[in-house]
């Protein structure tokens, strides 16, 4: 691609002056289709216009600022993309060069010229990906439960326990139960619960539901979402483990390069607690509604919130006592 300042584009301080003189301009730009810049001061446009078929169609740019539009000049059928704020003029003339470029010197079809131009501008403006706060404070909880359990059933059959993402299916299954893991950042142990069948224990296999509550640490305590990633690779290691794991980190949305923008520290807030979920645990089943209540199949999915702050936890199984006190170092 080249830039405004080279033999074929008008200078950027050639631009500035005709702006500031106020007067009408077309200039061909050299090369094949016939291409001009035109400045029309009293219609406040700059723009680009190449000569084109009577087939090709405007795209639509969906910008406030800047039009693809038909139109017929000196007898040729033209595609015209025009900006229309002056204020906007010295900013936006690289894009109206480099789709000059892109139609003269790389043979595009104007369309699908400033299609691409448009294209690449928005790569460079998005914003750098984030991993969201909900996700991070999921995935660390997670991350606690298996990092302890390696340590007792080994990485093997811990890394193969970890479900991730898995569709309606608990977070770890385990030879003889299932684990729900939930997280939370508040001062209460409250926590969303965001299906009829998250708190539904699969057939007759147990239901443990483990409580981690987090508050972000001071400098120099508790751990980064990365830094716990990698503590657990390192737990893992190589081989079959350490393929499966980096499998299930992908399955969950992560990348290390979203690394740089989860700088929270998280600690434990309150130890982490387990509670078996059957008889009168707190939550919403399709069974515990009254026989008989009108659309409920028409309900395929809730969300709500268990409290349990204050609620009497049990005894964890030998299983989950390694996973209660695992602290991501």
């Amino acid at each position: 691609m080249t830039s405004p300042n080279d033999e074929r584009h008008l200078s950027l301080a050639g631009l500035r002056r005709y702006l500031d003189e106020d007067v009408h301009v077309a200039m061909r730009v050299p090369g094949e289709p016939h291409t001009v810049l035109f400045i029309n001061p009293s219609a406040r446009e700059l723009g680009l216009r190449v000569h084109t078929t009577s087939e090709d169609r405007p795209p639509e740019t969906n910008l406030r600022h800047l039009v693809a539009r038909r139109a017929w000049n000196g007898g040729h059928h033209c595609l015209e993309v025009v900006v229309t704020d002056p204020a906007l003029y010295r900013d936006a003339y690289p894009l109206l060069c480099a789709m000059s470029d892109r139609i003269q010197l790389d043979g595009m079809r104007p369309a699908d010229a400033l299609r691409l131009t448009l294209r690449q501008l928005a790569l460079l403006l998005q914003r750098t990906e984030r991993f969201s706060l909900e996700r991070e404070i999921g995935l660390f909880g997670e991350l606690l439960v298996l990092g302890g359990m390696i340590g007792s059933l080994g990485a093997d059959d811990a890394v193969r326990a970890w479900r991730g993402s898995a569709s309606e299916e608990h977070d770890f299954g385990l030879a003889t139960l299932d684990v729900e893991v939930k997280t939370t950042s508040g001062e209460k142990r409250a926590h969303w619960i965001e299906s009829w069948t998250q708190l539904l224990p699969t057939g007759d296999r147990p239901l443990w539901l483990v409580s981690h509550q987090l508050t972000q640490a001071g400098l120099g305590s508790g751990a980064l979402l990365p830094e716990l990633i990698d503590a657990v690779r390192r737990a893992v290691g190589a081989g079959a483990a350490g393929d499966e794991f980096e499998a299930r980190l992908v399955a969950v949305g992560w990348t290390d390069r979203l690394a740089p923008t989860c700088d929270t520290r998280w600690t434990k807030r309150t130890p982490s607690l387990a509670y078996e979920v059957h008889g009168g645990f707190p939550r919403l089943t399709r069974d515990g509604f009254a026989a008989g209540t009108a659309g409920l199949v028409h309900v395929p999915e809730i969300k709500y919130r268990v409290d349990l702050t204050g609620y009497a936890h049990d005894v964890p199984v030998d299983a989950l006592r390694p996973a209660l006190a695992f602290e991501g170092q």
